[in-house]
């Protein structure tokens, strides 16, 4: 008996000795998940909305799955995106870096895997093995998307440390990630770039449940943890709360911890929704960030890997108007929704933002207007924004020896479908859709669930004539296997 345990004991300790002996990577990770929730603190659903295209050569295992940033409406577009009703959360934009050990020289080989319970992971950089149970590209139709539903990556033997040439892009939402001091990677089909990326839509809840009192006009803070293990609570160590208006002034104020709990019932939190006049300005955008980068680092962010971060998602977390909470993901929370593996020995640090858009009285002010309009109105309003529309294309047709105007017209479209430029850039708005524009980014999810929950002539009206219904999800008998662990 004691022969066993010596033997056990030296092979205990000699495996020790080999796994203290491999060099281990250091492995960075950022993204953002991204919620919109009501007064009541319920996620609305139909968020499937891209703040930030990215560019053409990334991998979509559906390119219909998400509605584009442009102002113009899916009526003027044959087979258009349309919110999926089940989607209550974006996972946008994590990139996941490689710093290599001390000293190690030569390329390395690594496989990667990650999962998402609850969502679908549908976008990708470079090219990697992708499972989606239901997603068919260009089809337009949709399975359900439930809490239960399963997918995921698996970049296998990945090259990393090379020196190879990367794709040619200007785009922001690509080159900021790239400004960071890591090792390039390189995927067995010959895609090289200076981290993995990927993106996804689900149907789970955030990890804080935000509600507005009625009477006091105090947002509420609660738990929602009702799928994790009852391990001991999460702690969130910095949330912000930020109001932008148009136009870019802002005002935001830092709330103290709180630790999340499996009791949902009860408040964690409660600070005012609303700033006062003076508390606006336009230099509060370099002291949010200046306090965000800070809280990156101190999670174990590089400088640069924090500031890149922020520069990607510029436009969504500091430029676009609307109230919104952000908070530190709990690093447990994220690996129960999103397990990732590497085959090789690393230290992994996740770093992932929560995001809660929430719905503001401006945005049930508007939503209000459109459910008041005659349909006589909105009939109207839309056959003046088609004529426009039509107009100045015919215009440019017949035109077409002027070549310069026509590849005007050309370059101006492109950049309103990519939601660089407003619609107004090419002719006059109608009152009513502007009202619907100025709602934000999740427009179209707000004015459905409106419809949803308080019913309108002019809702139903406005919804048929831009051709904004939700698309209808298709059942699915049996689902793929997942990516299994390395």
């Amino acid at each position: 008996m004691n022969k066993t345990l010596c033997l056990l004991s030296s092979v205990f300790l000699m495996t020790a000795l080999r796994a203290a002996a491999e060099p281990r990577w250091t492995v960075h990770e950022w993204g953002t998940f991204t919620s919109l929730q009501n007064e009541s603190g319920e996620a609305i659903g139909g968020i499937n909305t891209d703040d930030e295209p990215v560019p053409p050569f990334v991998h979509r295992l559906d390119s219909s799955a998400l509605l584009t940033p442009t102002e113009a409406p899916p009526s003027f577009f044959k087979g258009a995106p349309s919110c999926h009703p089940d989607v209550t959360m974006r996972l946008e934009t994590p990139v996941v870096y490689f710093h290599p050990p001390a000293g190690l020289a030569g390329t390395q080989t690594a496989s990667v895997a990650v999962n998402f319970h609850g969502g679908w992971l549908s976008e990708f950089f470079p090219d990697a093995e992708a499972y989606a149970p239901g997603l068919k590209d260009r089809t337009n139709q949709f399975p359900h998307l439930l809490s239960s539903t399963e997918s995921g990556l698996e970049w296998k033997d990945l090259k990393i440390g090379g020196a190879w040439p990367l794709t040619n892009t200007s785009a922001h939402v690509w080159t900021s990630p790239r400004a960071v001091n890591a090792a390039a990677v390189q995927a067995t089909g010959g895609e090289s770039e200076k981290f993995l990326f990927y993106r996804g839509i689900a149907h789970i809840n955030a990890p804080l449940k935000i509600s507005r009192d009625p009477n006091s006009g105090e947002l509420l803070l609660r738990s929602q943890m009702e799928n994790l293990p009852a391990d001991p609570p999460l702690t969130l160590d910095a949330l912000w709360l930020v109001d932008i208006r148009p136009g870019g002034k802002i005002a935001f104020r830092t709330l103290p911890p709180v630790r999340l709990k499996h009791d949902s019932r009860q408040y964690l939190a409660h600070t005012p929704a609303a700033f006062a006049p003076g508390d606006f300005s336009s230099s509060n955008l370099e002291k949010l960030k200046g306090s965000l980068l800070a809280a990156l680092v101190v999670e174990g962010l590089y400088p640069d890997e924090a500031q890149a971060l922020l520069n990607t998602w510029e436009v969504s977390y500091f430029k676009s108007p609307g109230l919104r909470v952000f908070f530190l993901v709990p690093r447990a929370w994220t690996d129960f929704y999103l397990p990732l593996d590497i085959s090789v020995p690393a230290d992994l640090n996740r770093v992932m933002v929560g995001r809660i858009e929430l719905v503001t009285p401006a945005q049930r002010d508007g939503l209000q207007e459109i459910a008041r309009a005659s349909t006589n109105e909105i009939s109207q309003a839309a056959g003046r924004l088609v004529a426009s529309f039509y107009g100045r294309l015919f215009s440019a047709i017949t035109n077409q020896s002027n070549g310069a105007q026509m590849q005007r017209l050309n370059d101006e479209m492109a950049q309103v479908n990519a939601g660089q430029k407003p619609l107004s850039s090419l002719f006059s708005i109608p009152k009513s859709y502007q009202t619907y524009l100025d709602l934000g980014r999740f427009r179209n999810a707000l004015i459905l669930d409106e419809a949803k929950h308080h019913p309108t002539e002019g809702l139903a009206s406005f919804i048929a004539a831009y051709r904004l219904q939700a698309c209808q999800p298709l059942s699915v008998s049996s689902q793929p296997p997942v990516v299994g662990k390395l």
